[in-house]
C-alpha cells in the first residue's frame, strides 16, 4: 500500500480523496447492512425450512417423538445405569448360555384363551397293516397340527311370538279388560328390529374399528342383508339418545373425582348437507385418573371458548391437568397442573432437524435434556415400584430426592436463557411457554398420585372415530332441532372387557346395552 502524505496534495486531489473516502465508508456501511440482511434471511430461511419439515413430519412422518440416546448423550453414566431399588452387589460367578435361534423372532401370537376343539384322525383296521409286508403296524405316537379357525358372522331373523291374554269377565263387568302378556326380550331400540347384539356390533365397527357407515353397508351386503346407511345411521343416533343416561351418570362420577385430565383438539365437520364447515370445531376429552375403571368422556363443541370446560366441569373441585391453553384458567375451584409432554415437544420440534455440530451448539438441546432426565426418573419409578402398595408414597419420595433438583436446574436454565432469546424465534417461544408453566408444575411434587404430564388425555385423542392420518370428519345430524352428537366411548368399555368373562370384542358394550335395556321403559309401555 502506498503511503501518501495528505498535506502534500493539492486542493483538488484532497477533494477527490475526501469524496472517495466517503464513498468507501458508505459502501462499507452498505456491505455491513447487506451482510446483516443476508444473515437475517438465512435465519428466516432456516426457520421456515424447519417449519416445513416439522409440518411434513407431523403429516407424513412418524408420530413418535423418540430420540436416539447415543446421539444426544444427555445422561452421565451413573444416572443412566442407576437402579433405585438395587442392593449392593455381591461377588458371584457369571455363566452364559446362548439362546437357540428360532426362525420366528417377532411378537408371538397369544391364542391360549381360545376355545379348543380336538379332532382325532385314526386309521381303519385295514390301514394298520403294512402295505409292503402285510404285517400289523405298531402305534408310535401322534402328530399334532393346530388350525386357527374362523366362524363368519351370521345374521338371521329371531321371531318372538308373545302370548297376550285378556280377562273377559273384567271386560264384561268394568267395560275394560285386564290384559297381560308373556315376558319378551327387552331391546335398547324399542321400535327397531335391531337386536342389542347388532346395535353393539354397529357401534363397535364404527367407533372402535373406524368403519364408515358407507363401508358397513357394503359389509352387510356381502352377507346378503340390505341395510342402508340411513338405517345404520338411525341406529347409531337412537342408541346415543338412549345411552344419554349412561353418559350423564359417568359425568356425575367424573365430577366427583379429585383428579381430571382434559384436552381439546380441532376436528373437521361435515354438516347434514354434506358440506365441510368453514369454522373450527373442537372435540374435548375429560379423563379421570388412570386407576381401574377410569372414566373417559368426549364433549363435542363448535368453539374453543373457555365456556366449554367451565360448563362441563361445573361442580368439580380438585386437580385439573391440561396443556398451556388459557381457556382452562376460567374453571373455578380447581388446582391447575400442566403437562411436561407439551414442554418437551416445543424443544423436540427445534432439535429434531439438527444434527452434528448444529445439534451440539443448540441451546434448545439443554431444555430437551432436562425433560428427558425427568422422564427417565418417571420410567424407573414405574418399572421398579408400580404395583406396590406404597407406590405413590415411594414416587413422592424419589421425586423429591431426584426430580426436584433437576426441575430447579431446568427453571434456572429457562430464566437465564430467555433474556437473550429472540421472542419470535422457535427457541424464544419454547422458553416463554416453559417459563409460564413451570412454576405451577411444581405442584406434582406435593402428591405422588399426580402425573408429570397429560398423556392420559392426549393418548385418547386417537380413539376419536376415523382418526387416521390426522383427518377427521364428524357427521352432524339434526335431532330435536339441535346439533347433536354423542360418543359412547368404546375404549372405556374395552378396559372392562379384559376379564376372562369378556372376549374383548363386543361383549363389554353388549353387556351395557342389555343392562340399560332391562332397566328401560318404553314410551308406549311395551318393552
Amino acid at each position: 500500500m502506498i503511503d501518501i502524505n495528505f498535506d502534500e496534495l493539492d486542493d483538488k486531489t484532497k477533494l477527490i480523496v475526501s469524496k472517495m473516502e466517503k464513498v468507501i465508508e458508505n459502501k462499507n456501511s452498505e456491505i455491513q447492512s447487506k451482510n446483516k440482511e443476508i444473515e437475517d434471511l438465512k435465519n428466516q430461511l432456516a426457520f421456515l425450512k424447519g417449519q416445513i419439515i416439522n409440518k411434513n413430519r407431523k403429516m407424513f412422518g412418524k408420530s413418535s417423538e423418540q430420540v436416539n440416546e447415543d446421539q444426544l448423550c444427555f445422561f452421565n453414566e451413573a444416572e443412566k445405569n442407576s437402579d433405585l431399588k438395587m442392593a449392593e452387589p455381591e461377588i458371584e460367578s457369571i455363566s452364559y448360555s446362548r439362546k437357540k435361534a428360532t426362525a420366528h423372532n417377532g411378537k408371538k401370537d397369544n391364542t391360549s384363551n381360545l376355545k379348543r376343539i380336538v379332532i382325532e384322525h385314526k386309521l381303519d383296521d385295514e390301514q394298520k397293516n403294512c402295505s409292503k409286508c402285510g404285517q400289523q403296524m405298531t402305534f408310535i405316537g401322534i402328530q399334532t397340527k393346530e388350525l386357527l379357525k374362523f366362524k363368519p358372522a351370521e345374521i338371521y331373523i329371531e321371531e318372538h311370538r308373545t302370548e297376550v291374554w285378556a280377562c273377559k269377565n273384567c271386560e264384561a263387568e268394568a267395560d275394560k279388560a285386564n290384559i297381560i302378556s308373556a315376558d319378551s326380550p327387552k331391546t335398547l331400540l324399542h321400535k327397531s328390529m335391531a337386536s342389542n347384539e347388532l346395535a353393539a356390533h354397529v357401534i363397535i365397527m364404527k367407533y372402535l374399528h373406524s368403519m364408515p357407515l358407507k363401508r358397513m353397508e357394503t359389509y352387510f351386503q356381502m352377507m346378503d342383508v340390505s341395510l342402508s346407511r340411513q338405517t345404520l345411521s338411525n341406529w347409531v343416533i337412537n342408541s346415543a339418545s338412549e345411552l344419554e343416561c349412561v353418559y350423564d351418570c359417568m359425568k356425575q362420577n367424573l365430577i366427583r373425582n379429585n383428579y381430571i385430565h382434559a384436552d381439546e383438539t380441532p376436528v373437521k365437520v361435515i354438516d347434514s348437507k354434506g358440506k365441510e364447515s368453514k369454522s373450527k370445531h373442537y372435540m374435548w376429552v375429560y379423563v379421570s385418573d388412570r386407576e381401574e375403571n377410569s372414566i373417559i368422556l368426549y364433549d363435542y363443541q363448535k368453539t374453543r371458548s373457555s365456556s366449554c370446560p367451565v360448563n362441563f366441569l361445573k361442580g368439580f373441585s380438585g386437580y385439573l391437568q391440561t396443556d398451556g391453553y388459557s381457556g382452562y384458567n376460567k374453571v373455578e375451584h380447581v388446582k391447575r397442573l400442566y403437562c411436561l409432554a407439551h414442554i418437551r415437544r416445543k424443544f423436540f420440534d427445534i432439535i429434531t432437524e439438527l444434527n452434528g455440530e448444529a445439534l451440539k451448539q443448540s441451546r434448545a438441546i439443554i431444555g430437551f435434556n432436562y425433560c428427558e432426565k425427568l422422564y427417565s426418573i418417571e420410567k424407573d419409578l414405574r418399572e421398579q415400584y408400580s404395583g406396590s402398595d406404597n407406590y405413590y408414597d415411594d414416587r413422592h419420595r424419589i421425586r423429591l430426592e431426584k426430580s426436584l433438583p433437576i426441575f430447579n436446574e431446568f427453571q434456572n436454565y429457562i430464566d437465564t436463557e430467555i433474556p437473550d432469546a429472540l421472542p419470535a424465534s422457535a427457541l424464544g417461544k419454547a422458553l416463554s411457554y416453559t417459563q409460564k408453566l413451570l412454576p405451577t408444575m411444581k405442584a406434582f411434587f406435593t402428591d405422588g398420585s399426580l402425573d408429570i404430564d397429560n398423556n392420559a388425555a392426549l393418548y385418547l385423542e386417537y380413539y376419536y372415530p376415523h382418526f387416521f392420518i390426522k383427518t377427521l370428519y364428524i357427521a352432524i345430524f339434526k335431532l330435536k332441532d339441535e346439533d347433536y352428537i354423542f360418543y359412547l366411548n368404546p375404549q372405556s368399555l374395552a378396559n372392562s372387557s379384559s376379564s376372562p368373562n369378556h372376549s374383548g370384542s363386543s361383549s363389554g358394550i353388549l353387556g351395557a346395552l342389555r343392562s340399560i335395556a332391562d332397566l328401560s321403559i318404553s314410551k308406549d309401555g311395551v318393552a
